[in-house]
């Protein structure tokens, strides 16, 4: 008697269409994602809409192993061109050059501050003026870019740029030198007062003898290291501004003692990654050494400091260097504050002092506000 064999059932090749771009193309780098645009227009019309972008940003920022900060590199020759390097492999080089999408003088071309891809960069007209031209909110990965409503523009107002989530809106916050804070919403393209809060920043702050730093965003808190002079022994002094995105409040948080008679501070710098904000303080030890302490913020009372890390360092190297990234081995990344075009990744657990990298083209500048994360957020979809 003969078998009866069953049918084979048909294999097919090809994946479903839901699997492919809802699980597995939004768990890619935003870099592959900018190139497989171009594998036909159905690929096309679905990774650059709104659900998909937002699909992929919610990996990204979910799975830190993936969120990769870049550290941007202008050139200083006309017409601008664009590198970056990745901060947790430094050691790879530059990527290949992006145009800048207006042609501008570089010496007029500040990065202010920058979220979730999205940069904004201020220009001037001649490098002197101290007013911005033009705001533009630009994506360096995909060349999108925004020109702002130009309502507040002063070149030595803070700016920090956030998303609210509760209104799903790109925003900047703006705060002048005369106490006044104000909102730019990217839906509206209009800038709002916070008439409530000139008292607040009064009596939190005195920015005339102050400088803020660039904005870090963590937990729908945006945070400032604000640093000035002590008006009795002239020194360095320093403390946190922390504004919160949701209630629109500011608080003053006081930075942790870092020791008696450690006056002599080189540079306070404020990190974060996924969890946690950190401050590094760099001070003289005595007239030959430096130190430098680490202290993580906890707690939701933003006042709770660890201190993590605490060694001596070699002057020679680290008067110039300034810390922008801190690895996940818990290396540092840092670029040279005397020329400007250097990036190091040291290794405080080994070597303090040894260099791991170095990029040695003058033709590039890395700006102090240029850290940021690769997306495919665009400022014209909203």
């Amino acid at each position: 008697m003969a078998e009866h064999h069953r049918p084979h059932k048909k294999i097919t090749t090809e994946l479903p269409a839901d699997i492919l771009f809802c699980n597995i193309l939004p768990r890619l780098p935003a870099e592959s994602l900018h190139r497989f645009r171009y594998v036909s227009k159905k690929w096309h019309s679905i990774i650059i809409s709104p659900e998909f972008i937002n699909s992929h940003l919610h990996h990204i920022t979910k799975n830190h192993r993936q969120n990769h900060h870049k550290l941007l590199l202008l050139s200083t020759t006309t017409p601008c061109n664009v590198h970056t390097i990745d901060c947790e492999s430094p050691e790879n080089g530059l990527s290949p050059r992006r145009p800048f999408p207006i042609k501008v003088n570089p010496e007029n071309m500040t990065i202010i501050t920058s979220c979730n891809g999205l940069v904004c960069v201020g220009i001037t007209k001649r490098n002197y003026d101290d007013k911005y031209s033009d705001l533009i909110l630009w994506n360096p990965l995909t060349g999108d870019y925004k020109k702002l409503s130009q309502s507040h523009s002063h070149k030595e107002c803070y700016y920090g740029l956030y998303y609210s989530d509760s209104y799903d809106d790109y925003r900047i916050l703006c705060v002048t030198l005369h106490h006044h804070a104000y909102i730019y919403s990217l839906k509206s393209d209009s800038w709002r007062k916070l008439d409530s809060y000139t008292s607040e920043l009064r009596r939190i702050t005195c920015l005339n003898s102050e400088s803020w730093g660039g904005s870090i965003v963590q937990n729908e808190k945006m945070y400032f290291l604000k640093q000035g002079k002590r008006r009795t022994l002239g020194h360095l002094s320093s403390s946190i501004i922390r504004f919160d995105t949701r209630a629109e409040k500011f608080r003053k948080i006081v930075t942790p003692c870092f020791g008696v008679g450690k006056r002599d501070c080189l540079n306070f710098t404020l990190l974060h990654n996924d969890r946690y904000v950190y401050l590094c303080v760099i001070y003289k030890e005595n007239s030959v050494e430096l130190s430098a302490k680490f202290w993580r913020m906890d707690g939701e009372g933003d006042e709770d400091w660890r201190e993590m890390i605490s060694y001596r360092i070699l002057p020679s190297l680290y008067c110039f260097q300034k810390p922008v990234h801190l690895m996940r081995n818990g290396s540092w990344v840092t670029y040279c504050l005397h020329s400007g075009c250097h990036v190091y990744k040291l290794d405080p657990g080994r070597r303090i002092n040894e260099m791991s990298y170095s990029n040695y083209d003058d033709e590039f500048d890395i700006p102090s506000r240029g850290k940021y994360i690769e997306t495919l957020v665009s400022p014209n979809r909203r």
